[in-house]
């Protein structure tokens, strides 16, 4: 008969090469595990108390001066043991997960490796050493077997020199806290749940302790649950609280460890799948846990570094597991964190009612678990709006078809009629209450912007509250038709005139030399309305024959040169109008027609010289305000508003915008 032979160098040729950093540290892991088990089968129940295991590591940043020692107090290079190192792709530690690779992963890693050991065969102590290398015949050089010196004690030390090939070379770490971080990563299980004999770590001065390092960081052991899966069998997932350093090296806050043959293999964060932030005191806590089972033990890869199956698999592992971590091992920190979200859905449903098409409670399940802030719930309810806006616009399309086929009107069509114009009619006032709560919204920031301006102490500069107010009714220095500027251009207008809602041909704070043709003039208008197609019912082909003109004075103002008298201001405005045609954004110019109509006001607390000024002038049907009819060469008015009948005028018109629109009042 003929045996098949192994090609050591082509086995090792086409193992995978790392392409991180935890995958270029697998060799080294490798040894510390065997070193591991070589305690476990020397003190059995006792390892983790008697066990004893170093790693060393110099010139790390060096490749060719690289030198690493695992040196452990476990059972020794044994004849049978010695066996199964000559054999490649042994089973000889299959029961532990072992892949019988991992000393061919050194000889991909490593320019020079030494094995030292010392075991017992019968009563005696033996030293077994040799070189490890790659070669086409042999791999074992220099051995040597011989009675160890009196007094020494079972164990095994193996030495890296040199680390070798380009990929290894490029992902090899070369801070020393960079091994730190992937010793605990790697064997995290293992620390956590106190399974590993004492690990210490020394790397060019930094030095390291495990799994006290690890176990240091931990607050509470939240046990261990057992889940089951169709499709993935029983599943074990280890919980623990943590300090929040414990999550400092990682991806995210919260960490989900997939286990294989007791050691970790990947790492993922599991934020938005808890959807918790940092949690306890001072927010200082985080969840890390280690998922176990059968499906992973039989799915790592040889290298240890990843798992036979793509990524969809671990996403839908992980979520399964955080289900179940929601539920036993986090449940009085999510029932805090859910009640905190179910508010603030409940604030956002109120604030914009038109996403209230189900319950808060529903919506909430319908966001992700991770969504704590208005921006969130809107970017995962509009999709869930817009398929409600399309089924029901499908549902009317599909009775306008049925009254006008031939066909016969089945028995349940005026139900049909009657839950499409009910969800309609839903929809149009959820709408509409959103609507009237924002003008609201604008009505009172106005009230207190009004207050705080009045309340400045006369000759402070504060021209940034003065200029706030303008901008919330009209933002400032914008034109309504130049489409660039379509998002800085939306206004609240109608605060000043309810036909001004969907004004767009306006100016705010523009000087003349940008709004009249060939205009020389800077002067700045504080709002231009010559809009063509809205609000004043303008037609595009006409000249204008209606304009709008509004000047903000400070509210609690009390003197006025003679320049900026309102009737002197206005007038300027209104020769200059006339002088020539406003030039439209998109070069368009518009004549403003001989009898032109220039309605004219100035919103300002009449107090003072201006009330001195337009003592004259008729008074407004409150009694408060007061107006004028312009003569001569222009025709129109000037009608001086307070700011309080401004604000005031705009709720009861908002407010008779409820009534009519049968929207509930907002008790705010």
């Amino acid at each position: 008969m003929t045996a098949m032979k192994g090609d050591v160098i082509n086995r090792v040729r086409r193992l995978p090469k790392p392409s991180k950093v935890a995958e270029a540290l697998q060799p080294i892991f490798e040894a510390v595990s065997n070193a591991a088990h070589a305690v476990e089968d020397r003190y059995k129940d006792a390892s983790i108390a008697q066990g004893r295991i170093s790693v060393t590591i110099k010139n790390l940043k060096k490749h060719a001066k690289f030198e690493a020692i695992i040196a452990d107090n476990g059972v020794g290079l044994t004849n049978e043991r010695f066996t199964a190192f000559c054999t490649t792709d042994t089973p000889f530690k299959m029961e532990r997960g072992g892949k019988g690779i991992g000393r061919l992963l050194w000889l991909d890693a490593f320019d020079d490796i030494e094995i030292n050991s010392v075991f017992e065969q019968g009563t005696s102590l033996l030293r077994r050493r040799f070189r490890f290398r790659l070669d086409e015949n042999d791999q074992i050089v220099d051995e040597e077997l011989i009675e160890a010196p009196q007094g020494s004690s079972t164990g095994t030390t193996i030495t890296f020199k040199g680390i070798r090939g380009t990929s290894y070379q490029k992902r090899f770490p070369s801070q020393a806290n960079s091994v730190v971080r992937h010793f605990g990563s790697h064997f995290f299980a293992d620390f956590i749940l106190e399974r590993s004999p004492e690990i210490a770590l020394f790397i060019d001065g930094t030095s390291a302790t495990f799994p006290r390092d690890i176990r240091d960081l931990l607050i509470e052991d939240r046990g261990t649950k057992e889940i089951q899966s169709e499709e993935f069998g029983e599943l074990s997932i280890s919980s623990f609280v943590c300090k929040k350093e414990a999550s400092a090296d990682f991806d995210g806050t919260h960490q989900l460890h997939f286990v294989a043959n007791g050691r970790t293999v990947t790492t993922r964060k599991v934020d938005g799948l808890l959807g918790i932030g940092r949690f306890g005191d001072n927010d200082s806590h985080v969840y890390h846990g280690c998922v176990s089972g059968a499906f992973l033990d039989e799915r790592v890869n040889q290298e240890r570094t990843n798992f036979n199956f793509d990524e969809k698999v671990s996403d839908e592992i992980a979520k399964l597991c955080a289900e179940s971590v929601r539920s036993f091992a986090l449940g009085p920190e999510i029932q805090i964190f859910e009640g905190g979200r179910l508010k603030t859905m409940n604030d956002f449903v109120e604030e914009y009612p038109s996403f209230q098409f189900e319950a808060p409670e529903t919506l909430l399940k319908r966001t992700p678990k991770n969504a704590v802030k208005p921006e969130q719930f809107a970017q995962a309810l509009i999709p869930l709006r817009i398929r409600r806006d399309v089924e029901r616009k499908k549902q009317v399309q599909a009775i306008v078809s049925t009254l006008e086929s031939s066909d016969a009107i089945p028995i349940d069509f005026a139900e049909a009629v009657r839950k499409a114009a009910s969800e309609v009619q839903a929809e149009e006032q959820r709408q509409l209450t959103e609507y009237v709560l924002r003008r609201k919204m604008v009505l009172d920031v106005m009230d207190v912007l009004i207050r705080r301006v009045r309340e400045i102490p006369k000759g402070e500069d504060n021209f940034h509250l003065e200029s706030t107010l303008h901008g919330f009714i009209c933002p400032m220095k914008v034109r309504g038709d130049d489409l660039e500027q379509v998002e800085q251009s939306d206004h609240d207008l109608w605060v000043i005139d309810e036909r001004l809602a969907f004004a767009r041909y306006f100016a705010s704070d523009v000087p003349f030399a940008q709004l009249i043709h060939d205009s020389q003039n800077t002067e700045r208008p504080d709002l231009l309305i010559f809009d063509r197609l809205h609000g004043l019912g303008f037609n595009e082909e006409e000249s204008l024959k209606n304009v709008l003109l509004v000047e903000f004075k400070r509210p609690g103002r009390p003197d006025y040169d003679e320049r900026y008298s309102p009737m002197n201001q206005v007038m300027r405005y209104l020769s200059e109008l006339t002088s020539g045609r406003i030039e439209t954004f998109d070069r368009d110019n518009v004549r403003v027609a001989p009898d032109c109509i220039f309605h004219c006001y100035i919103v300002a607390d009449i107090v003072g010289a201006l009330d001195v000024q337009t003592s004259g002038w008729k008074t407004t049907s409150n009694g408060r305000g007061r107006w004028i009819d312009l003569s001569g060469k222009y025709r129109g008015s000037i009608e001086v508003i307070e700011w309080r009948d401004l604000i005031l005028d705009a709720r009861a018109r908002n407010k008779a915008f409820i009534n009519a629109a049968g929207v509930l009042s907002p008790h705010r």
